[in-house]
């Protein structure tokens, strides 16, 4: 049987619907969309002008109903970076618009994707888009092509203003000159005239303080406690500190007057996305680009300080920098040479070696651990700290002989070697760069395992005088204290705005011990930030303790 066709008419689709039987019997609801691409004075003034032509455009029209002027003042390659233009589309699909006016496709959008996306969406809404400028509406079929020419068009034109000002960027940055970010900068604010900056008194001595409490044995997590239970605020204004806050501030250059810049870049213009300069771009180091908040010699004894903590990190027989109860770590077993548990049982605190048998017994008791660590009362722990710093003022000659051969010696001799090094490295990595040119894959591959050894020498040789310096400072601390139990007081005078020396930094952020522990020349209690500051170790002996200070003075009780 042949199949019968029977042809059924087209029909006028806007009476094919109950919704769309006469569209336009209400006033037909416009709204436009404006923005600019920098906050440059003849941009802000085009920004105003557009709102201004398409409101009196839209409302003049009687057959048009204004809905709204969505606007951007802040421009973005990436259309979900612009909230007003998000919010317009939303309300397409809502149903609020039914007609859209535009300046040109460069307004609508820079990125071709999105730029099309969101055309042929609210092409599929039946919502016309008029841009002025190219005289075009997405509605016609005949301008498929032509908007994605243009679309294009105004892409690669954002990319070429995106590298323009890179280039511009580079080279004020080869001149020296770099931005600042003061309202994330703790220390730090504008000067006077443009691209200066100033020390900012009141956070300048909280970064001080950072610097200081770290060199005296506290984590940056306990930092950022102390200073959120004191209520003192970041530099954004917020109450509330973080580790890592403490942590970026300590190992950033600028506190020291230094800039590193170019530390970041954005390797693609329509993503916007920031990513870690780890090499593949060049730096440009700025020394003295301002005033230091710390002085340079304590910040480099800070990123020693920061290196060697590190290397300790994973040493189980090592001090956590962040305990706050001060014993834990230090107590010591002189057999294994492990840390002691704290074990409690109702108002009876005692130690013990972690190995010990269940038969053990505290230091008032008979029995013994597993390897022989008798077990302790914590109350005679503390006893014994504490008659351990009244016997530091006999040491007091040792500590300073002890610091001048450390200064003129140890440290001296491994910051030459350090020197020594990184030149040796620098001239190598010349070496590469010209091997590299030349396509010289055996010279290259040399070199790479030269370079190797000398890092690695550079790694060991800050750890060796980090070890010096770290003892260095803690003689200082120490010598410190006894002045203060000697009743000696730092005399009050006007600071300088920078803190350049090391000497005045550390009288600056001398931190006094506690009302009360210090009675007539003579430490009367036992306070755990003192342990935290300046003790390192406290073996259990036979008959008695022995307190290992940070500055390598060793008293046995």
């Amino acid at each position: 049987m042949d199949p019968t066709v029977t042809r059924i008419p087209a029909r006028n689709r806007a009476a094919s619907t109950r919704e769309d039987k006469n569209p336009f019997s209400r006033k037909l609801r416009v709204a436009a969309y404006a923005r600019v691409s920098t906050e440059e004075d003849e941009q802000e003034q085009s920004y105003e002008a557009q709102i201004k032509h398409f409101t009196e455009f839209i409302q003049s029209n009687p057959e048009w109903e204004f809905v709204e002027m969505y606007a951007d003042e802040k421009s973005g390659t990436q259309a979900k970076k612009r909230p007003n233009f998000m919010r317009m589309i939303e309300d397409c699909r809502a149903g609020k618009i039914d007609y859209l006016l535009a300046k040109s496709i460069s307004r609508w959008a820079r990125n071709t994707l999105d730029a099309l996306t969101y055309i042929r969406e609210l092409k599929d809404l039946r919502i016309p888009i008029y841009f002025e400028k190219e005289n075009i509406n997405t509605m016609d079929q005949n301008n498929e092509m032509l908007l994605t020419i243009l679309s294009s068009f105004a892409q690669q034109e954002s990319q070429s203003i995106s590298e323009n000002t890179k280039l511009g960027i580079w080279y004020r940055m080869k001149e020296g000159h770099g931005r600042l970010n003061t309202s994330k900068f703790l220390g730090l604010e504008l000067g006077d005239k443009p691209g200066t900056y100033v020390i900012n008194p009141e956070q300048a001595e909280v970064a001080r303080r950072i610097y200081r409490e770290f060199l005296d044995g506290y984590s940056p997590a306990m930092i950022a406690e102390h200073l959120e239970s004191e209520g003192i605020p970041t530099a954004s204004g917020s109450g509330t500190w973080y580790a890592s806050t403490v942590t970026r501030i300590l190992v950033n250059e600028k506190y020291c007057g230094d800039m590193i810049l170019q530390k970041y870049y954005v390797p693609d213009f329509l993503t916007h996305k920031t990513v870690k300069n780890t090499g593949k771009k060049e730096k440009f180091f700025v020394a003295n680009h301002h005033d230091p908040i710390v002085p340079r010699e304590v910040w480099s004894q800070v990123q020693d300080e920061v290196v060697r903590r590190g290397n300790l990190k994973n040493d189980p027989t090592k001090i956590r920098f962040g305990s706050t109860q001060a014993l834990i770590r230090r107590l010591k077993c002189p057999y294994c040479g492990r840390p002691l548990k704290r074990v409690q049982r109702g108002e009876l605190v005692e130690w013990r070696c972690r190995y010990q048998s269940g038969e053990a017994k505290s230091s008032r008791g008979s029995k013994r651990s597993a390897c022989g660590c008798r077990v302790v009362l914590e109350e005679d722990v503390h006893d014994a700290i504490v008659e351990a710093f009244n016997l530091l003022p006999e040491f007091r000659d040792e500590l300073l002989r002890q610091q001048g051969a450390l200064r003129t010696g140890e440290i001296k001799r491994t910051t030459d070697l350090l020197e020594q090094t990184r030149a040796a490295e620098a001239r190598m990595e010349a070496r590469l760069t010209e091997a590299d040119a030349a396509g010289n894959k055996d010279e290259i591959e040399f070199l790479k395992l030269e370079l190797a050894g000398l890092e690695y020498e550079e790694k060991r040789i800050i750890l060796e005088r980090a070890d010096s310096e770290s003892i260095e400072i803690q003689i200082r601390f120490l010598l410190e204290l006894l002045d203060e139990m000697d009743g000696k007081e730092i005399k009050e005078r006007e600071w300088e705005p920078a803190c350049r020396k090391p000497d005045e930094f550390f009288r600056r952020t001398r931190k006094p011990t506690a009302e009360g522990v210090i009675v007539d020349g003579d430490i009367v209690a036992f306070d755990n930030d003192l342990v935290i500051r300046y003790v390192d170790e406290i073996v259990v002996l036979e008959d008695g303790f022995e307190v290992k200070f940070k500055a390598g003075v060793n008293v046995k009780v």
